[in-house]
Formats: structure tokens, C-alpha cells, sequence
């Protein structure tokens, strides 16, 4: 399992957001904007079952998350996505969510990235041109990493859980 993918806010991708590591470029303009983000979970390097698939690859040069069983796509870093030293990332895909969990990610066959396709102002800029183009996608769905928060009231401080709930 790793730990540390977050949505951008500007592309909707999801990308790989390491402590200390670039954010890498974003086709909205600058790097990827992480904020507010949930920190979400993939599994690699395991057997698919079920409704899971793999062949999910990290692109070095955008940070982002791509699909690489047939071609690499388009990367807003320039060519194509570069899977180098990459993990074999396995996504599950329509089923129900539960606690924790975050469906309505969807495959760009433009870019061939994972995009958030939740948001009210539609699918983000594309490193293929234009939008994400996510029609015919499986809907994605992944667990959210739970964050330990201190909550603070008049008379005591106690420790809690908060369920990762932003996008």
C-alpha cells in the first residue's frame, strides 16, 4: 500500500505528492495544487481480483498516475508518460464505497491519467488538449487515509479520528 496520492485542485489528476518531493507540472498552469486534498491509498504490486485492474503506472516527470497497458499517453512535461522504476498500481472499479472510501475517478483516454470527475465545474484541463475525455471509464473508487486530530474544548483536549473527506 502507499500512502501520499492527492487530487489537484487546477487538472483534477491524481497525482503523487511526496514529503519534500516536486509536485510536478500541471496543464492548468504552475505545478499541482494539493490543497485541501484527501491523501489516498493504492495498492501495488499485487494480483488483480475481482473487479480490480492493473497496469496503473506512476509518470515521473508529471507526478500522476496513468494507465500503461497499451500506450504510455500524453504528459504535460512534453512526449509521453515515462513509467521508469514505477510500481504496478492495481484500482478497484464499480462497486459501492464505504466509510473512507471515494468513488466518481475516472480514466482520461486522451492522457490515459486517473482524473476526480466530481467536481461541479467539470472535467480539468487535459495534457491531450482541451478536457479530460472520461466517457466509457470505469468509475474508481479509493480509500482515504485517516488523519488523527486533536479537538480542544472548554475544559478538555482529547484525541480523535477525522475521516479523510475532501476531494
Amino acid at each position: 500500500m502507499q500512502s501520499n496520492w492527492r487530487r489537484c485542485n487546477k487538472c483534477q489528476n491524481l497525482a503523487l505528492s511526496l514529503p519534500g518531493g516536486s509536485p510536478g507540472p500541471c496543464k492548468a498552469g504552475g505545478t499541482h495544487d494539493h490543497t485541501g486534498s484527501s491523501d489516498y491509498v493504492l495498492t501495488q504490486n499485487e494480483k488483480p481480483v475481482g473487479n480490480q485492474q492493473n497496469n496503473w503506472k506512476y509518470c515521473s516527470k508529471c507526478q500522476c498516475l496513468a494507465f500503461a497497458l497499451s500506450s504510455s499517453g500524453l504528459c504535460v512535461d512534453g512526449g509521453t508518460h515515462d513509467h521508469t522504476g514505477s510500481g504496478n498500481y492495481l484500482l478497484t472499479q464499480n462497486r459501492n464505497t464505504t466509510d473512507y472510501q471515494q468513488n466518481n475517478w475516472r480514466y482520461c483516454s486522451k492522457c490515459q491519467c486517473l482524473a476526480y470527475a466530481g467536481m461541479p465545474s467539470g472535467p480539468g484541463p487535459c495534457a491531450g488538449g482541451g478536457t479530460h475525455t472520461q466517457s466509457g471509464s470505469g468509475d474508481y473508487v479509493f480509500g482515504q487515509v485517516l488523519a488523527s486530530v486533536t479537538f480542544t474544548t472548554t475544559s478538555t483536549t482529547t484525541a480523535g479520528t477525522s475521516k479523510g473527506v475532501g476531494v
